[in-house]
């Protein structure tokens, strides 16, 4: 359990963590955490659905949550001397959930809805085929909604199976910040979950396997062809991470980015392009998306390698280097200027770290990033274009005279 007491509000978000998402499915339970999420609001034992909403919204409250690849979150944003409301409620959620089949009919419907949205959006789910290409036949590479089949197939006994594993007390971390004494939390978190069992803690992930396929082509009835290309990297508790931070901001943090103002600015052959990366606790993976003309797609292609090469080669200027150190400050400052960000800082501290660490060691850590460090990381990333796998969304239509392409190469 952690908090963070800040006098400057009269608010608090608090947030339940169950340490169980979908790298705790295996390929025919794919889907079933974020179901869960979404069931849990369908009723309890003591309150109905929108009981739930009510209880919550009629103090001024907000009440959701969110499922990720190794945590599901149950959250409220509520006034401090409302908090004993906002733990009742969340504990309900997490220790009475009621599974009506005649609910259930209708989220998995919702939720199937869900999944034909972003297989419908190729910005979207070129995302998903790039994690199943990078972490195939791996808990990381598949979507945390999981497949259409697998959510039909889902019972009440599925759900209740994963809240037996899942749902324990050494699986659930709870983070408060705001206007809120950590003796207070604790006491009510005592009082409304002390029936919770304690359990066996995380379950192990599988290792991963080696990446089968480097290059993966996709066609579908779509206009524009998009790029996801990337490879696997360090964890979250890496130390580099936020040299990885300052390098994602070098790439894409904004109007002077190399990616966006090199390919986009000067030549227009992109409307969105930028870098990412996605760190779990035993894997990592680095990335970098765009969309353009089918057409443009190998160009495109080839200037991003160009960049990430200018990178390893050449070190980055000093001017260039204190301003993404300032974008980057200035990120991290700004974005924990809400109280559901600092939460959701302090949350991930806990799980990662276990323990606190503050605004200012942060600042200081980037301050203390050198060009030297910059470009050791991108050389550990990005030795040459084969060590990055790519994965390609491309039109219907011109499916068969791009992959010709590519086999010409």
């Amino acid at each position: 359990m952690i908090s963070e007491y800040v006098d400057t509000v009269y608010s608090v978000a608090l947030g339940f963590y169950v340490l169980a998402g979908s790298q705790n499915e295996t390929k025919e339970t794919n889907g079933l955490a974020h179901l869960l999420e979404h069931m849990a609001f369908k009723g309890t034992n003591n309150r109905t659905a929108f009981q739930i909403g009510y209880e919550i919204e009629s103090i001024g409250g907000n009440i959701n949550a969110y499922t990720s690849k190794s945590s599901t979150c149950f959250y409220v944003r509520m006034m401090s001397e409302t908090i004993d409301r906002g733990v009742d409620v969340l504990s309900d959620l997490i220790l009475n959930p009621v599974f009506d089949p005649g609910e259930l009919a209708k989220e998995k419907d919702v939720i199937i809805e869900e999944i034909k949205e972003i297989e419908d959006n190729p910005g979207d789910i070129i995302h998903d085929y790039f994690s199943d290409q990078i972490f195939p036949e791996h808990p990381f590479g598949r979507p945390i909604q999981g497949t259409i089949e697998n959510v039909r197939s889902f019972t009440e006994k599925h759900l209740n199976d994963f809240i037996r594993t899942n749902y324990t007390g050494k699986n659930l971390v709870v983070a408060a910040s705001g206007r809120i004494e950590h003796q207070k939390l604790v006491e009510l978190v005592e009082k409304y979950m002390s029936s919770l069992p304690a359990g066996n803690g995380r379950l192990p992930i599988p290792d991963v396997l080696p990446v089968r396929e480097r290059q993966k082509i996709y066609a579908k009835p779509i206009s524009q062809a998009h790029l996801v290309l990337g490879k696997r990297i360090f964890p979250q508790t890496d130390p580099r991470r936020y040299t990885l931070g300052l390098l994602n901001v070098l790439l894409s943090g904004g109007m002077t980015s190399r990616l966006f103002n090199n390919i986009r600015e000067k030549y227009g052959f992109v409307y969105e392009i930028y870098s990412f990366s996605d760190l779990f606790l035993s894997e990592g993976a680095f990335g970098i998306y765009a969309g353009a003309d089918t057409k443009k797609l190998d160009k495109v292609r080839s200037m991003i390698y160009q960049e990430l090469e200018k990178v390893v080669n050449e070190p980055i200027p000093e001017d260039e280097l204190k301003k993404i150190k300032q974008q980057s400050k200035s990120g991290t400052v700004l974005g924990l200027e809400g109280m559901q960000s600092r939460m959701s800082h302090i949350a991930r501290m806990e799980i990662h770290e276990k323990r606190a660490i503050g605004v200012d060691e942060i600042l200081e850590i980037i301050d203390k990033i050198s060009a030297r460090d910059l470009q050791e990381l991108s050389s550990y990333i990005y030795d040459n274009k084969s060590n990055f796998i790519e994965t390609i969304i491309v039109p219907k239509n011109g499916y068969k005279r791009y992959v010709k392409n590519q086999s010409d190469q």
